[in-house]
């Protein structure tokens, strides 16, 4: 047990030094309002968008799995339905050193819900679709800005086997779009191409199970671009996004730290071609399971 137990307190610590790093950062560029609509969708992290705009955001997805999907071996195949319900705060600023005054209500910026539901179709023992839809509401909290915030798309893994290596061909496409209380309706379609493997860790184990650990990379296109205003009636506009991340997970069972569960534990870098878009997020379950 000791030798494995030193892996979700070095991700921790790793997490709270890519934050501090951003914190840092942050203090070199006048604070700006940031666009929050998307937050959601982008899930929990730090995002920098342009010069010294950051977003913190964290997001609690509940879930709740109606059917399970599976393919028997007869040809025979379930369809698995799952219900989400997120929570997606954006917050002021972070600060690794004051971790009660990043979490104090008056830090708080924004705050959306979007429950969704996911349909599992599984073609094959190895190809697995994933048709979903979300939409819900949020709100800017230093003021009265609200917004109805949507998305909807299919996502594809293919896996297949090579050696110790579990690999998996991803791709995906999503069309998500938000309308405004105060202006115009935007959206985009994001189109992702992407491969993930896993790797067994030898012969360590967390709670009787062995330990894997999995890297990933992916390209994403917006075929309409993400336009990110920037005051003065100015805008940024990001064409795509390259993310290459790691994380551990357990065989079966995720891993239980306190009373959290997790099914995954890692970072991911997040980065357009431009440079106007920069992030670390953290992998909490497989590409296919966001």
């Amino acid at each position: 047990m000791r030798k494995t137990a030193y892996v979700p307190r070095f991700l921790f610590l790793t997490a709270c030094l890519l934050f501090s790093f951003a914190e840092t950062r942050a203090q070199d560029s006048p604070a700006t309002s940031v666009p929050f609509a998307y937050s959601a969708y982008f899930g929990t992290g730090w995002y920098q968008i342009g010069d010294g705009r950051d977003v913190y955001v964290f997001r609690y997805a509940p879930r709740w799995e109606m059917q399970e999907a599976d393919f028997a071996e007869d040809g025979s195949r379930t369809i698995g339905i799952e219900f989400r319900f997120p929570l997606t705060f954006g917050l002021e600023n972070f600060s690794s050193n004051d971790l009660p005054g990043s979490v104090d209500p008056d830090n708080l910026k924004s705050m959306s819900v979007t429950p969704g539901v996911d349909i599992i179709i599984p073609i094959s023992q190895r190809w697995l679709l994933r048709p979903f839809a979300a939409a819900g509401w949020g709100q800017a909290l230093d003021n009265s800005d609200s917004v109805i915030i949507y998305w909807a798309g299919v996502k594809s893994r293919y896996s297949f086997q090579h050696g110790k290596l579990d690999w998996a061909l991803l791709n995906s496409i999503t069309y998500v779009g938000h309308t405004p209380s105060i202006g115009f309706d935007d959206d985009f379609w994001p189109i992702m191409a992407g491969l993930e493997f896993d790797y067994p860790l030898g012969n360590r184990k967390l709670g009787g199970e062995q330990l894997f650990l999995s890297w990933h990379g992916m390209y994403t296109t917006f075929q309409k671009s993400l336009d990110q205003p920037i005051g003065d009636g100015l805008s940024l506009e990001i064409t795509d996004e390259w993310e290459f991340g790691f994380s551990i997970h357990k065989e079966e069972e995720p891993i239980k730290i306190w009373f959290m569960k997790f099914h995954r534990l890692g970072l991911a870098y997040r980065v357009s071609s431009s440079g106007e878009l920069e992030g670390i997020s953290f992998v909490l379950r497989g590409i296919f399971d966001r």
